[in-house]
């Protein structure tokens, strides 16, 4: 499909208008129809230079049930405690849309520049962390379409109404200043240097006349809409794969045991010393989240109970994790764990987590090579957003034995209470033990780090994983409220 020309006869505007509204209908229906995207267009620039209005122009023409529009000022309440990335993480459109924001990601760190509030160092160390952003958007088949929208001559009355009021476009900059904008402009050189990429480049739209601003970004979209409907499985990356030694489960001690006497003792005191340290007044300002992985029957369950039922239930949530609906398919696999990250004063507990995509996604080929071994380190920069707004990220791993599992298996199989908990999906992940257990060791490996390190526990004894992990728990919440 070709994108129709832009020509300044205003006696064939309209034609060409006419055209490129068919080619666009026609991309928005096999948008729908292929389940790809969506197309997430980043519109930036003057304040005068028409960026809701050249918005207005895909509304009046363009299946509105299908559109996406969202607006962001500068980050209010709950969101200043957040991780900047948060809000725009919980906001993307669904497949198939195409969606727009004004006041997007780049938003923020840039008034915050031009205002004097940071230095161009954390400038930069931002744009590098938008650019990882990117990479995982497009990755998982965003299409993103940067536009920086420039006004050079004199502002004319487009995009006022008769009535001459300014229309409902954003006003970014606010009330700045000659030398503001000029650092506006400057600053968006250096943005636009830093985060433009083969996928996802920075394209400057003059404003001057509106018309044309409308004709070339509706042919911007449309274009990068038909790229990402002709694109194909991306290509496997070209650097060698080394896994990791296979250490974690041999290193462990599953002789540890602990009496029922003991066992009792340790957990009164443990769960009334987390009972008071979720009551500290310094938590309100953190939070914290607690992530269980483990091998099948490893005791899981049991653990996240004794640490949820000393919890206000009001402000603590569980949250089994499992396979992606038909709609989280065609999303990027960690957005629907930033929608469940803790609020400041909250607790939340993954049972089962984003770390399927390398171990259970990897093992059992629901997604391809190219994006497991890319998410290590999305997961990484996942966490250390997390921990950077005040998240205290614990991960523990139970580990047992293949002897131990096979015979909690086989409980479970003869008790009417445990029955449901064992499935046929069970016994043929035990044929892939050694599989499990390389995809173990290459998450470790990769995904430790100094401050969200793996806790791996020998399970083998349920009251020593139970005290144990608690006692982790404790100690380290405690450490980060000091």
């Amino acid at each position: 499909m070709k994108v129709p020309e832009h020509s300044t006869n205003k006696k064939s505007y309209k034609r060409q208008r006419r055209k490129l509204t068919e080619a666009l209908l026609e991309a928005q229906y096999a948008l729908r129809k292929a389940k790809k995207g969506p197309v997430l267009v980043l519109i930036s620039g003057n304040d005068e230079a028409g960026k809701a209005e050249a918005i207005y122009g895909f509304y009046n023409t363009l299946d509105n049930r299908y559109l996406n529009t969202r607006a962001f000022a500068l980050p209010q309440g709950v969101e200043q405690q957040m991780p900047h990335l948060w809000r725009y993480w919980i906001s993307l459109p669904k497949p198939a849309r195409l969606g727009f924001y004004l006041g997007s990601w780049y938003h923020q760190p840039q008034i915050r520049y031009c205002r004097g509030e940071i230095d161009l160092p954390a400038l930069r160390r931002q744009m590098e962390e938008v650019a990882r952003f990117e990479r995982l958007l497009t990755g998982e088949g965003i299409a993103l379409v940067k536009l920086w929208l420039q006004v050079e001559g004199p502002v004319k009355p487009a995009g006022r109404f008769a009535s001459g009021e300014q229309t409902v476009a954003m006003r970014e900059w606010g009330s700045f200043s000659d030398a503001d904008y000029a650092c506006v402009q400057d600053s968006f050189q250096l943005i636009s240097t830093l985060t433009s990429t083969e996928a996802a480049p920075w394209i400057t739209v003059s404003g001057d006349d509106e018309h044309e601003r409308d004709i070339r970004v509706g042919q911007i979209v449309l274009q990068r809409t038909q790229q990402l409907l002709e694109a194909g499985p991306g290509k496997m990356p070209t650097a060698s794969w080394q896994p990791a030694p296979l250490t974690q489960l041999q290193q462990l001690d599953y002789d540890r045991k602990l009496d029922k006497a003991r066992y009792k003792e340790r957990l009164a005191h443990y769960q009334a010393r987390l009972r008071e340290l979720v009551r500290h007044p310094a938590f309100a300002g953190r939070s914290l989240l607690l992530v269980f992985e483990g091998t099948d029957a490893a005791g899981k369950g049991g653990a996240i109970r004794r640490i949820s039922q000393c919890l206000d239930p009001r402000y603590m949530r569980v949250h089994g994790t499992r396979a992606p609906t038909s709609e989280e398919r065609h999303q990027p696999y960690l957005l629907r764990f930033w929608k469940r990250v803790p609020l400041p004063g909250r607790v939340a507990i993954f049972d089962r987590s984003y770390y399927g995509r390398v171990l259970v996604e990897r093992v059992e080929g629901f997604c391809t090579r190219r994006e497991w071994q890319r998410a290590y380190d999305e997961i990484n920069d996942f966490e250390a957003q997390l921990q950077a707004a005040g998240t205290l990220v614990l991960k523990f791993w139970l580990a047992i034995t293949p002897e131990e599992q096979l015979r909690r298996f086989q409980a479970r199989a003869e008790s009417p209470l445990k029955r449901h908990k064992l499935s046929d999906e069970d016994w043929r992940n035990r044929d892939q033990w050694p599989q499990y257990e390389q995809a173990l060791n290459d998450m470790v490996e990769r995904t430790s780090t100094v401050t969200a390190p793996w806790h791996v526990i020998p399970a083998e004894d349920k009251r020593h994983a139970r005290i144990q992990t608690l006692e982790i728990v404790c100690t380290e919440l405690q450490n980060a409220l000091k």
